[in-house]
């Protein structure tokens, strides 16, 4: 499970292109969109598909997962339902498969009785990893720890992925049970590391114990292999230490990955943030936003609630939180500010 806050491994869209057809169908175009994280167009040409009949089921769902990367879930889940009831009992990866979506859009939409209900019907059809995983986050959530508890050692039993752990932690980290959360990273330093990404898992699992001289020594060992993601956790390591002059440097580096831009931005605006430069921290989100990353742009939008309020610009900081907790309710962190921001 890699990713920002959920994302499914085994979720794999089947591009049909290739086929010996000279002219590709809006199916097609629109799974070549979504590969590019073109999402509008994609869903403009899943919608002509859908309007042909063709590839219906296939459309719907990749229709449904471009609306759940824009951030819009009511679409995205009456995209996913539809393709759900037209599944065939028969093509079960396909049925795992919208299913797994949909309890993540339920899940967004803090519909947490939902998206476990889902994950039910999910491993009824197929026992996976990732069923357990949201499973789990749902039971979480609804305050069913011994439930939760259950799932995610089933997601972690015999797990040789870093990843497993490191997601696990993030979502007991997320409800404020960062303690319960630990003991998953500490499993996770039992495995070897074997390559670059290896040595930058590591270093992520250092940064979340707050170990951060181990952090940078792994994390600098994958960057200097060539995995160049390990300069943004550098720049957070740097950045948690106080240090915004070496954290900024890593940042600036990432800015010439493209796939990086907006993590390095949203870096460079919280050392902005933590050097009391809040308007040069609003213009590094903007930039951020400008790339249009969506994988990014939660994060960069609560930078933007920070920065108004540190610049003690609350009517700005309310109307930003307002629109942020419409598209992210589930973010606990973002209740309490509002609560905060209440009082001002």
């Amino acid at each position: 499970m890699k990713g920002k806050f959920i994302v499914l491994t085994g979720c794999i869209l089947c591009l049909m292109a290739g086929c010996g057809k000279e002219t590709p169908s809006y199916y097609e175009l629109g799974a070549e969109d979504l590969e590019g994280k073109k999402y509008q167009s994609a869903i403009e040409n899943f919608e002509l598909a859908i309007a042909e009949e063709k590839y219906e089921v296939e459309a719907l769902r990749g229709e449904g997962i471009a609306y759940l990367k824009m951030g819009k879930y009511e679409e995205a889940q009456q995209a996913l339902e539809k393709a759900r009831d037209l599944a065939a009992d028969s093509e079960k990866a396909m049925r795992a498969d919208i299913l797994a979506y949909l309890a993540v859009v339920q899940y967004q939409r803090g519909d947490f009785e939902g998206s476990a209900a889902t994950c039910d019907q999910m491993l009824d059809v197929k026992n996976s990893k990732e069923g357990y995983f949201l499973r789990g986050t749902a039971y979480l959530h609804l305050d069913q720890y011994d439930k939760a508890a259950s799932d995610f050692g089933k997601v972690a039993a015999d797990s040789k992925e870093y990843n497993d752990y490191l997601e696990i932690y993030r979502v007991y980290e997320k409800c404020d049970m960062k303690a319960d959360g630990e003991s998953y990273l500490e499993m996770a330093l039992d495995i070897e590391a074997g390559d670059e990404r290896d040595h930058y898992d590591r270093g992520r699992v250092y940064y979340y114990l707050e170990e951060y001289d181990k952090a940078k020594k792994e994390l600098t060992t994958a960057y200097n292999d060539g995995y160049k993601e390990a300069a943004i956790y550098l720049g957070k390591v740097y950045a948690e230490q106080g240090d915004t002059a070496n954290a900024r440097a890593n940042y600036k580096e990432s800015l010439s990955e493209q796939s990086l831009q907006a993590k390095a931005y949203n870096g460079m605006a919280y050392c902005d943030i933590l050097d009391g430069d809040y308007d040069s921290a609003l213009s590094n989100i903007q930039k951020g936003l400008d790339t249009g990353d969506q994988d990014e742009k939660q994060a960069l939008l609560f930078n933007e609630i920070v920065a108004y309020e540190k610049k003690m610009d609350y009517a700005s900081a309310k109307e930003k939180i307002t629109a942020y907790l419409e598209a992210y309710p589930t973010d606990e962190r973002a209740v309490k500010e509002n609560y905060f921001l209440e009082t001002r």
